[in-house]
């Protein structure tokens, strides 16, 4: 027997689940319900937790072993498991990741084994006239590939794609300086990296669910295998689009205390920014393998 009760939305992922309080040691049929109903949606929403660095970190161990971010000045000092997301400056220096994924992707996609998943914990979220701003949006990559037309499916079943981080790198930098007052110094931002290109298939089978999923990002693919450069990037935003299409994408709109959890495998999210640099958030995020 279990106390979770579950609330959907009426999308492919991330239903609501009541009844939790992870403040405290989470009964192990509760915890079995949430593995499912994490398993099942790919993404999952428990609202209100008033809790601990140290509490989030106990519940995401119970998940798996945690994945530190590798650019460690970003990580928690007092628990380095936990990585800062957050646009706070203090003493000069930013005390976390202030870009926090504003495409749509995976995270990790340009290691070898991307990380099953996050949990990302609010604690603080800028608000204006009574609404928080900086939603973070979810698609579900394991419902896109269920409803792809069988051409498309028997066109991507198979193949691989070349992940660029290099890429990614330039279209981010493009991106900022089209959105930004001074172009020339939002592409200086732009740095080149030594992260090598990577291969991934297009379709990944879920090494937990044996559910079928497409594994793209924005901004990320350079070529796919066996294809004319064109016909690739007109396949991927093919692809890209149909995972994101408006039916099937969750909208989260954040409180303080909000806790949503995501995996890799199954979904791609997208961070929205639309609140200035002058308005404060902070969350954590840990990572499990």
């Amino acid at each position: 027997m279990t106390n979770i009760t579950l609330e959907p939305n009426g999308k492919p992922l991330g239903p609501k689940v009541l009844g939790l309080d992870l403040g405290q040691e989470v009964p192990e049929a509760d915890f079995a319900e949430v593995q499912r109903l994490y398993e099942e949606y790919g993404v999952i929403v428990i609202l209100g937790q008033d809790i601990s660095p140290q509490d989030l970190i106990r519940f995401s161990k119970r998940f798996s072993e945690l994945v530190r971010f590798p650019m460690v000045q970003f990580n928690l000092p007092e628990e380095p498991d936990i990585l800062v997301v957050s646009n706070v400056i203090e003493d000069g220096k930013p005390i976390g990741v202030g870009d926090a994924g504003r495409c749509w992707h995976t995270d990790m996609w340009y290691t070898d084994h991307p990380p099953r998943g996050s949990l990302l914990h609010a604690r603080e979220v800028p608000v204006k006239d009574g609404r928080a701003l900086g939603d973070t949006m979810f698609a579900s990559t394991a419902h896109a590939y269920d409803t792809l037309p069988a051409d498309l499916k028997k066109l991507v079943n198979g193949r691989s794609a070349t992940f660029s981080h290099d890429f990614h790198a330039e279209w981010r930098a493009a991106k900022a300086a089209e959105q930004a007052d001074d172009k020339s110094a939002a592409r200086k931002t732009r740095s080149a990296t030594s992260i090598p290109d990577i291969k991934h298939p297009l379709v990944k089978t879920h090494p937990v669910t044996g559910r079928d999923c497409l594994y793209v990002s924005e901004g990320a693919i350079v070529g796919v295998d066996g294809m004319e450069h064109a016909e690739a990037m007109a396949l991927v935003d093919e692809l890209l689009a149909h995972v994101t299409r408006e039916d099937a994408v969750y909208r989260h709109n954040w409180k303080v205390g909000d806790l949503v959890m995501w995996d890799n495998y199954s979904c791609l999210h997208c961070a929205i920014a639309d609140f200035p640099s002058s308005m404060r958030r902070r969350m954590y995020r840990t990572t499990i393998r």
